[in-house]
């Protein structure tokens, strides 16, 4: 298992940190419920994309996927930051995704799975989600590959 208190990403432990965005609520609680707004794969301090484009267009697949483990990466980081620790997840419940592609791909799951690959290897069990997933043609933020929403369950 990878530790939970600092995200490792490609074998460098780091201290996450999130930038909030102007104009939209980052999350919303409800009770031991915390959904988080869609969130691309961006530098964690600047907000810039990572990665821009369709996947199956200008991005592989193989690209697309890390994109997909990049939000991973991002919404745990801003779930450490709004709760000091990812050992107060008790689940993720649920989670939608866009993935950004061009006609003729079609394989908008394999690309989710960089995100559910990373959440369940960190979170372990805890990680196991339910999840869907569309493909479109627009995407904010220069065209970003994927946006990534989900839901928690919080202790």
């Amino acid at each position: 298992m990878m530790g939970i208190n600092k995200i490792i990403n490609e074998g460098v432990e780091i201290e996450p940190k999130y930038t909030p965005k102007k104009g939209i609520v980052v999350y919303r609680q409800v009770g031991n419920t915390l959904w988080i707004s869609g969130h691309g794969p961006e530098d964690y301090n600047t907000n810039a994309p990572l990665y821009a484009g369709r996947i199956g267009g200008n991005l592989t697949f193989e690209e697309g996927y890390a994109a997909a483990r990049e939000c991973a990466l991002i919404i745990l980081a801003k779930m450490k930051e709004l709760l000091g620790s990812l050992d107060r997840i008790v689940q993720v419940v649920k989670v939608f995704a866009l993935v950004n592609c061009e006609d003729g791909f079609s394989d908008v799951e394999g690309v989710m799975n960089g995100f559910s690959d990373t959440i369940s290897s960190i979170l372990e069990e805890r990680g196991v989600h339910a999840r869907t997933v569309m493909g479109t043609h627009n995407m904010p933020n220069h065209n970003i590959p994927v946006e990534v929403e989900a839901i928690f369950e919080i202790a």
